[in-house]
């Protein structure tokens, strides 16, 4: 019973004057970036869906990928602890038709192996990327650093460099917003988040989130990992979580103004946790939301939620599929109300999905349930 629970468990996955009305997720929220009137609007968004929560981001030439999972494991093997090998290959050619050296970040809002474990890999086959993550898996990849004091052998794996993973809850440099969980803000660290940029077309925002339980109590992988590491996790298990983020990507033009702006978690929460404050809603509306669907079931209102908060021209939603099965696989997490979520999803965004496209089509709405491989195009707001 305990490993059939396990194999569960981890198929699961975070200004204008206020005025205080019931928020309507079904118009967007208007933006406060207004172009000129002879500037012509930005060229579209272009988004792959990679499967489980991994998603290509790219605009104009450059890119920003949220931590996909090509690595794939029996439930079994993963269930009694045995050790994980990260399959290089699959990795390759999952990633083999996108421009890698294009990629600028890539973004993890937990360490949990299905979000983490494929990271060094992608890092290594993308020279001008770094990961954003938090302090647990700056910790865990710090077992790669070419300076490992206190580690009794050398690493087995290529090294990174440690400036190449950037913990955006990190006290001394934080980029993280607590202004919805004041609780979570470690000493030392500002409530309010601050902007990081990575380049010259991308900046990042992160905010205190939260991961779920996966099932009733038991919540796989909680903790979080406090020191550099001399070997990266052997099992599942000890891909620890870590402080859960959510993440504001934006892109931002050549007058440094936002183009597009996308929200990312990669895992449901619990209101106020997870979602974004509106004064900093108000700097910039949400054209593409992200969303988690795996442990849906374990928080409340989800995605009508976090939907109202965020108020998106259209959302994406991902993580539904059971990893345990071969990449491509469309079977669903054991037990989750897939359909439930969609449907929920659809009457909290009501409307035609004008302006995205759904590879090559016009999208039949503004929720889509992520199929792996998908292809999505966002046109610019009007102008």
């Amino acid at each position: 019973m305990k490993r059939v629970l396990l194999v569960v468990v981890l198929a699961a996955c975070s200004s204008p004057p206020h005025v205080d009305v019931a928020p309507d997720a079904a118009a967007p929220r208007p933006d406060a970036h207004v172009a000129q009137p002879d500037a012509a609007p930005p060229a579209p968004l272009a988004i792959h869906g990679l499967g489980i929560q991994g998603f290509w981001i790219q605009w104009g030439h450059e890119a920003v990928l949220t931590a996909p999972l090509y690595t794939r494991q029996s439930g079994v093997d993963v269930t009694i602890n045995t050790p994980i090998t990260r399959d290089d290959a699959a990795i390759d050619t999952g990633l083999a038709a996108e421009p890698l050296d294009e990629l600028t970040a890539v973004v993890s809002g937990h360490a949990h192996y299905d979000h983490f474990i494929d990271v060094p890999h992608i890092l290594a086959i993308a020279p001008n990327a770094r990961a954003y993550t938090n302090q647990t898996g700056r910790h865990i990849l710090a077992a790669l650093a070419p300076d490992r004091p206190g580690c009794s052998t050398a690493a087995a794996q290529p090294t990174l460099d440690r400036t190449r993973v950037v913990a955006m809850d990190d006290a001394l440099a934080s980029h993280t917003d607590y202004t919805n969980c004041p609780d979570q803000r470690p000493d030392g660290a500002p409530l309010e988040g601050t902007w990081l940029e990575v380049s010259p077309h991308v900046r990042l925002k992160a905010f205190c989130s939260m991961h779920p339980a996966q099932v009733g109590p038991y919540h796989f992988g909680a903790g979080a990992i406090d020191q550099d590491q001399c070997d990266l996790p052997a099992a599942a298990s000890g891909w620890l979580e870590g402080q859960t983020l959510a993440f504001l990507v934006d892109f931002l033009d050549d007058q440094g103004n936002p183009a597009y702006r996308v929200f990312y978690q990669d895992a449901p929460t619990n209101a106020p946790s997870g979602h974004i404050p509106d004064a900093t809603l108000a700097e910039k509306a949400v054209d593409v939301a992200i969303l988690c669907v795996g442990s849906a079931d374990a928080v409340t209102d989800h995605p009508a939620s976090i939907l109202a908060n965020l108020q998106p021209r259209f959302a994406l939603s991902g993580h539904w599929e059971d990893f345990f099965q071969p990449v491509g696989s469309t079977a669903p997490i054991p037990l989750l109300d897939v359909t439930g979520y969609v449907q929920r999803a659809q009457s909290a965004m009501p409307g035609t999905g004008d302006g995205l496209t759904v590879d090559g089509a016009a999208a039949p709405g503004r929720h889509v349930l992520v199929q792996p491989g998908s292809q999505f195009t966002v046109a610019p707001t009007a102008f």
